[in-house]
């Protein structure tokens, strides 16, 4: 074996080189003293990880070529699962690889490779062919495998539950909720779903499946914080209103409640805006002073026009409200539109609409206006409380 204690400079180079298909030398790579794929200590030390011959080995790289790894993919591979290399390709490994193809799973040699090592015969076998036979699309159910693979090693039985369920409650394998009420209700025991289930069937609602995670008292809080705002269980804003609240704590909601009312509004307008648009709660408090500041003491505009189009606070406001200022400032300094256009119905404007109306219809009189507008869209002004909005400064000279 001194032979081979060796580099050989040629043979690394084309293991580390990902976009070249190596040629491997006459032993597997591990008997080398510096093996070109990083691997832990005890895929090197431990006896029984050493294939019986070479050949073996060869084979089963040359096979993982075959089937478009590449050397990066198969180090990967042999990392996450050193048995591998002792295996033999076409009675264990071939059978799988050729199966997860035929579903639809085209991705496993870039990412999850470790489902190789799965028996064909076991749950995720079952599981995955009653998902298909469903009606889940392949890419769905991959992208379950690889983000979560727990939900697919329920038992058969927990699954067969699990979708039949969902199904009564009125969502459709096709549809992407589906797939998130299954991991929700894999995370669920049977007990507690069928009472949070009951609870909310009896109110005719179809959720947002990660909102029934909620503790009871929790759910009883934010139901009772979202009648008392004035919306009805029926009303399909209710389910908007009980994400948000579910997502905010106690405490920040009531900081929240206390910074409109700092602003300007009285505790009937917050009832009013939050009914209107019950996302509005889920912009944080600096963004709702900065945005309350930007329109009232930059922009000029009158508190009560806010609290009338309550979406100015969903905008973002790096990306639309001061940019969209910015380009509709140097647009007034140059006549090119009137100083009293109606800049609220503007800032609501898709951004499609704004583009053509404002920058493709003058990008000839104003050179650079589009890259302008998009240098002030990466500008994050509303993140720093140091900075202040000048409108002097809507210059060509960002």
């Amino acid at each position: 074996m001194d032979g081979m204690d060796g580099e050989n400079p040629s043979q690394k180079s084309a293991f580390t080189h990902p976009k070249t298909l190596p040629s491997y030398p006459p032993y597997p790579f591990f008997y080398f003293k510096a093996p070109p794929f990083k691997l832990r200590s005890s895929t090197l030390q431990t006896p029984h990880n050493t294939p019986r011959s070479a050949p073996e080995s060869l084979s089963l790289f040359k096979n993982l070529e075959s089937y478009g790894f590449n050397t990066t993919q198969i180090a990967t591979l042999v990392e996450k699962c050193p048995e591998i290399v002792h295996s033999r390709f076409n009675s264990k490994f071939k059978p799988r690889l050729e199966y997860l193809i035929e579903k639809g799973f085209k991705a496993i040699r870039r990412s999850s490779s470790w489902l190789l090592t799965l028996n064909l015969n076991s749950i995720v076998r079952r599981n995955v062919e009653l998902m298909i036979s469903e009606g889940v699309a392949a890419s769905r159910i991959w992208k379950l495998l690889v983000l979560q693979p727990r939900v697919i090693l329920q038992s058969h039985a927990r699954m067969v539950y699990a979708i039949k369920t969902i199904k009564e409650i009125g969502l459709e394998p096709a549809e992407s909720r589906f797939i998130h009420a299954l991991r929700v209700i894999c995370s669920v025991s049977n007990a507690n779903w069928k009472k949070k289930v009951e609870a909310f069937m009896s109110l005719g609602w179809i959720l947002q499946p990660r909102v029934i995670l909620q503790s009871h008292a929790r759910m009883v809080y934010a139901i009772k914080t979202i009648k008392e705002i004035g919306l009805e269980p029926a009303e399909s804003r209710f389910i908007h209103a009980l994400r948000v609240i579910c997502s905010v704590s106690n405490a920040n909601w009531k900081k929240k409640v206390e910074a409109f009312m700092s602003l300007g509004w009285s505790k009937e307008e917050i009832f009013i805006t939050l009914r209107k648009y019950p996302l509005c709660l889920a912009c944080s408090e600096r963004k709702l002073r900065f945005l309350m500041d930007f329109y009232v003491n930059i922009m000029k505009l009158d508190a009560q026009t806010i609290k009338s189009y309550p979406k100015l606070l969903l905008f973002s406001a790096d990306k639309r409200i001061v940019a969209r200022y910015k380009v509709l400032k140097i647009l007034e300094s140059m006549k090119l539109i009137k100083e009293d256009k109606k800049i609220v119905w503007i800032m609501t404007l898709s951004e499609h609409d704004f583009l053509e109306q404002y920058i493709t219809k003058n990008k000839d009189k104003i050179p650079g206006l589009l890259d302008l507008y998009q240098q002030a869209k990466k500008r994050k002004t509303s993140g720093d409380e140091s900075k202040t909005i000048d409108p002097v400064s809507a210059s060509l000279t960002l």
